[in-house]
């Protein structure tokens, strides 16, 4: 089971354990925008008559999607 689907996982705790310089922090940015991306394109071929992911994944993944690129 993922880390986002009985608690959500606390991006910024989990961050804060970590020195990152301004470039990596940006970088990082964008390496989670572009990963949220894929996840949501993967999510978009679960088969509606064999999901594999628990109903309204697809559209937390959007949501979470929606929030990096704010």
């Amino acid at each position: 089971m993922g880390s986002w689907v009985e608690q959500p996982l606390d991006v910024d705790g989990f961050l804060s354990h970590f020195e990152l310089t301004n470039a990596e922090f940006a970088r990082l940015v964008d390496c989670r925008r572009l990963l949220a991306l894929v996840w949501l394109f993967l999510l978009a071929f679960d088969a509606a008559d064999n999901p594999r992911n628990p109903p309204g994944t697809a559209e937390r993944q959007a949501s979470r999607l929606l929030h990096l690129l704010a």
